[in-house]
Parts: structure tokens; sequence; C-alpha cells
């Protein structure tokens, strides 16, 4: 499957004033097909979801993209009009943010903020949208719709409000949903039923979706490819099978270490990647990843590894792995 809806190429977002700009994007590519979901992994910090505001054009006052592109279905959105930009959002690409009861408007009733971009982007009735509202809130499992859809988000528990999220960012079938850690400060119970949910829509619509998350259970539940990320960068990208079976990059292979099982807990003991993720201001020059790594090299910390083809649909960043160092030696 190649078949890109959206792709972003050499991406760049910095803070600050132009005079002194602080890079928090360093070149993020990444690309994801029709149909498809593609995880994007890493710690707090990492960039995900500023990759993903940036790809919307929501990015904080602060922040601006000083380079790079970012293509939706041949259409560059880096310098698109905010006229046709705001056609775009929330009709053809949508996004479910995190901490639903923040995103969602507290003293709008969730039946109005569902209707609200039915009436904007297609022109819907007063009492037209307010239908489609109600199938909405059927469609992802909200029992008693017509009742539910005059409630206040306080008035919904954790996992009801995820789904009017999801309600809401699927009313327009959007052909790009882009998820921000869309299970976060669900019980697991909860969680499958919502990645479950997300799953069925992806077949239903052909949808495209982008998964944020820092949890490898949620990326081997859903995703069909994966981007790990580190300091502003994309250091991995594999199918999801061979990050599992063939992790190459230490970032993620002391990620996927880090991920909790079973054993771990009988034996009272999670192993940790040491060190923290370097704030943008602060960045190490070479690979961002050296002061934390097992395998560095004398390299690491003086040049930045390229993504480099590894295995068939794997790609690397990182100079432990590079074939122009191996054929080097």
């Amino acid at each position: 499957m190649n078949n890109p809806i959206l792709t972003i190429h050499d991406l760049k977002v910095a803070f600050g004033p132009q005079t002194a700009p602080v890079d928090a994007l360093r070149g993020v590519n990444l690309s994801v097909n029709r149909g498809e979901c593609l995880g994007l992994v890493g710690e707090s910090g990492s960039g995900k979801s500023l990759s993903a505001l940036a790809a919307m054009r929501l990015l904080p006052s602060a922040a601006r993209i000083t380079g790079g592109s970012i293509t939706f279905e041949g259409r560059e959105m880096a310098t698109m009009p905010r006229k046709e930009l705001e056609g775009l959002r929330g009709n053809e690409i949508s996004m479910i943010f995190q901490e639903p009861m923040t995103a969602l408007n507290p003293v709008m009733r969730v039946g109005d903020q569902i209707a609200a971009p039915l009436r904007k982007h297609l022109g819907l009735s007063k009492k037209a949208a307010r239908a489609r509202a109600i199938e909405q809130l059927d469609s992802v499992g909200i029992p008693d719709p017509h009742r539910r859809i005059d409630n206040f988000p306080h008035e919904m528990s954790g996992g009801m409000r995820q789904r009017v999220m999801i309600a809401m960012a699927l009313a327009c079938e959007p052909k790009l949903l882009i998820a921000d850690e869309p299970t976060t400060a669900l019980d697991v119970t909860i969680q499958a039923q919502i990645l479950d949910l997300l799953r069925a829509k992806q077949k239903e619509l052909d949808l495209a979706i982008i998964i944020i998350t820092h949890d490898f259970g949620v990326v081997a539940e859903i995703a069909d490819r994966v981007n790990v990320m580190y300091g502003g960068r994309v250091v991995e990208e594999a199918g999801v099978g061979a990050l599992f079976d063939n992790t190459q990059h230490p970032y993620s292979i002391g990620l996927l270490n880090a991920t909790p099982t079973i054993e771990m807990e009988q034996q009272h003991r999670l192993p940790a990647i040491g060190g923290a993720v370097p704030h943008i201001s602060d960045m190490p020059a070479g690979c961002s990843f050296h002061p934390r790594c097992p395998e560095r090299r004398p390299e690491c910390d003086r040049l930045v590894p390229q993504l480099e083809t590894v295995a068939p649909h794997q790609r690397v960043a990182c100079w432990a792995r590079s074939t122009a160092d191996e054929q080097a030696a």
C-alpha cells in the first residue's frame, strides 16, 4: 500500500523570535496512506503532538513553521490561505485532542458541539444537524443518544467524553483523523473499546489515522506502521511487526524494554532509559539521543544521522546501524 494522503517533508518548527529561534522540530519526515493507521511514538517532549499541530496549522502563537512542506492530497498546507484551511479542518482532516474534558466546551451541550461542524461544512439545518448528531452518538456506542445529546460534558464519564470527541471528529466523514493520546487516563477496558471503535471507523470510512501515543500496547493493537520520534526528529520508521520483531534504534529498544509486562510485575522491576528527553533549548549536537545511548560512538556527538534503510520497509537514523559506517569499516 503506497498511496499517501498526507506527506510531511523536512518539517521544521521553531519557537521564539526570528533573531534567536529555538528549534523544536528539526526536519520531520512522515507520510500516511489512505486507510492506514500510522503510530507516532516517543516520550513527552519528543515532538509527536507538535508535529500533529503543525500538520493541522494549529501551532501555538509562539511557534512557527520555518521550513519544509505539509502536503494533503497534493495541496500544500504550510502556506495555504486561512479561509481554505478552515474549509479543510474539521471537514477533510479532523483531530481528537488530548484530555476531552478540556477539549470539549464545558458550557455547551455535546449535541451542539457535534452539530457545529455539520452546519459549517455541510450546510445542514439546525434540525438536520441535530438528527445527524444523534446518529453519530449512536454510531460511537453511546447508549440512549436521544437523551445524551443534551448532556454537558461534565455529566458524562471519561470514556463517554472520548466517544463524543470521536463522534465530533468523524461527523463530516473526514479522510484523515489525527488522534492525540486518545486512550490516556482511561482504564484498560475502556481503552480497548475506544481502539476497537477507531478500527471499525477506519474500515468503514477507509480512514487514514495518525495515532499519537507513548504506549507500545496501543501501537501493537491498532497501528500498521510506526514512526518513533526523539528530539524533534523521526529516528526509526517500520511496519508494526518489524518494529517489535526487529527493533533497530537504541531508543526504540529502550522504549520497548520499558513497556510493562507480567514478568516485570512479578520481579517488581521496570527497566528505564537513563536520563531524560532534552529540552528544546538545550538540544545536544549530533544525535540528540547520544547522551542516553548505550551504543554511542565517537561520531554520535558531532554528526546528525539520517534515516537509512536497514530492512524492507524499515529505516533508522543511527550511526551504530549506519550502512555507510559499515562500508567504511
